[in-house]
C-alpha cells in the first residue's frame, strides 16, 4: 500500500509465473548487472591511476666531467630529476677514446635505453654512433659538441652553442680593450673538440681585422688549467712580450692567470679572456684577474638536451640544430646574473 495525493492506494505484488512478475524480475536482474558493469569499470579506471607510467631511460655518453662539462652533466641530472619518470644513466671516456664511447652507446641499446644524448669525445667516432642510432631507430641527441652537416636522417637533432660566436665576442672586447694594438696569444683546447677549432678561428678572424694586433704565440692546454699555466709560464720565461692572452675556456684562461701571477707580474699587466664563464671563472673576474669570459648556459644546454630528447621518443618535430646563445661577461658588468 502506498499513500498517493488523494488517500492510499493497494498495489498488489504480480503473482508467480504471471508475465508481470516475469518483468520485474527481469529488470531487477538488469539494474544489478548494470551495477556492476559500473563498479567494473570504475575499478579499472582506478588501477589505472595507480600504475604509474612506464620510465623512460636517457643513457648518457660524455668526457669525464671537469669544469664546464661538469656543470652540464649536473644540469642534465638535475632536470632529469624534474621530469617525471625520467632517469639518467651516465657513461664517461677521456677526449679522444672515440672507440671507447662507440663501445658505451652500444651497451646502451642493448640496455633499450629509450634515448641516446652524447657528449663527443672524438669526432672520428660520430659517423659510427650516428649510424649505430639510425640503423636500431633510436633518438639521438649531441649535445654540446658534434657533427655539423646540413641533415641528418632519423630522430636525431643536435643541442649546440655557436662557438665561433664565442671567439668573436672575446676577441672583439679585448681588441676594444687594447685600443686595437697589442701582442696576442692564444691557448686551444683539446684538438679532438669543434670548440677549438671555431672559437680560435672566430678570435683569429677579428685580430686580423685590427691592424695594429698580431699573434705571437700559439699553443695547446686541452682545456686544462695547469697545462695552459705552464704554456703561458714557457712563453713569459723566453721572455715574450704580451699584452693580452685569449684561451678558449675559463679553467685555461685562470691557469694563464695563475702564471702570469707567478711570475710577479701586476694582474693588470696581461688581459686574459675566457669562455664559459663558470663559477670559478666568475670568480677570476671578480678578483680582477680576468678581464674577458663568455657565458655559455650549461642549464640551457642540459634542458634542451632532454626535452628534444623526449620529443624526439614521442615521436614529435623538432629542429635538428637548436642552437644556444652566448653573453659577453666583461670586468665591469656585474656577474651576480651569472651565477645563478
Amino acid at each position: 500500500m502506498i499513500r498517493t495525493l488523494r488517500g492510499w492506494a493497494i498495489v498488489r505484488k504480480p503473482e508467480a509465473g504471471t508475465p508481470a512478475r516475469r518483468s520485474c524480475i527481469g529488470c531487477f536482474r538488469a539494474s544489478i548487472a548494470a551495477a556492476i558493469g559500473r563498479f567494473t569499470a570504475c575499478a579499472v579506471v582506478l588501477a589505472g591511476l595507480a600504475t604509474p607510467a612506464l620510465a623512460t631511460t636517457i643513457g648518457v655518453a660524455m668526457v669525464q666531467p671537469n669544469g664546464f662539462t661538469q656543470l652540464l652533466r649536473d644540469g642534465i641530472e638535475n632536470y632529469a630529476k624534474s621530469v617525471p619518470g625520467v632517469s639518467v644513466q651516465f657513461s664517461y671516456a677521456p677526449e679522444g677514446a672515440g672507440e671507447t664511447q662507440v663501445e658505451q652507446v652500444r651497451k646502451f641499446i642493448a640496455a633499450k635505453v629509450d634515448a641516446l644524448l652524447i657528449l663527443p669525445v672524438d669526432p672520428r667516432a660520430n659517423a659510427a654512433i650516428t649510424r649505430l642510432a639510425q640503423e636500431t631507430d633510436i633518438p639521438l641527441v649531441y649535445a654540446n659538441n658534434g657533427p655539423r652537416e646540413d641533415w641528418f636522417a632519423g630522430r636525431i637533432a643536435f643541442v649546440l652553442p655557436n662557438d665561433l660566436v664565442a671567439g668573436r665576442l672575446q676577441m672583439r672586447k679585448l681588441a676594444q680593450m687594447l685600443d686595437g694594438k697589442g701582442r696576442i696569444a692564444i691557448i686551444a683546447g683539446h684538438p679532438s673538440h669543434s670548440a677549438t677549432a671555431l672559437r680560435t678561428r672566430g678570435v683569429k678572424e677579428v685580430a686580423a681585422s685590427f691592424p695594429g694586433l698580431s699573434v705571437v704565440a700559439e699553443g695547446t692546454a686541452d682545456w686544462d688549467r695547469k697545462k695552459a699555466a705552464v704554456l703561458v709560464a714557457g712563453w713569459l720565461a723566453k721572455g715574450t712580450a704580451l699584452d693580452a692572452i685569449v684561451a678558449n675556456n675559463d679553467e685555461m684562461a685562470i691557469g694563464a692567470a695563475d702564471a702570469v701571477e707567478a711570475a710577479g707580474l701586476p694582474s693588470d699587466r696581461i688581459l686574459i679572456g675566457g669562455v664559459d664563464a663558470t663559477p670559478e671563472g666568475l670568480k677570476a673576474m671578480q678578483r680582477k684577474r680576468m678581464a674577458v669570459t663568455v657565458y655559455q648556459d650549461a642549464g640551457l644546454q642540459a634542458r634542451r638536451a632532454i626535452d628534444d630528447a623526449l620529443k624526439l621518443i614521442r615521436h614529435e618535430t623538432v629542429q635538428q640544430y637548436d642552437w644556444v646563445p652566448f653573453e659577453l661577461v666583461t670586468d665591469r658588468m656585474s656577474t651576480t646574473h651569472f651565477s645563478k
